[in-house]
């Protein structure tokens, strides 16, 4: 019922041409084991991106310009990595 909210094409595809898919199908567990299927909404909805160790140094080549919450030393180290790929 709540898939019919969204419009969506479902593509059956063999396991042969999903290879992941079809090892994960295969794979043989104790009936006995019980599934932990908590997931707490914090942990569900968490969201974390991290900016690669490059992003800053790119940005500053590119528009010259450095995040403003960073420290002094932080903006001077910066500009000081950027001159090895000026």
């Amino acid at each position: 019922m709540l898939l019919q909210e969204f419009d969506i094409t479902i593509i059956d595809r063999p396991g042969k041409e999903n290879v992941v898919a079809d090892f994960l199908s295969q794979i043989k567990t104790d009936d006995n084991t019980p599934v932990d299927d908590s997931f707490p909404d914090e942990y569900l909805f968490a969201v974390s991106t991290h900016s690669p160790w490059y992003a800053n140094i790119a940005n500053y080549l590119v528009a010259g310009k450095l995040p403003s919450h960073l420290s002094h030393r932080e903006k001077r180290r910066i500009i000081q990595q950027s001159a090895r790929y000026n």
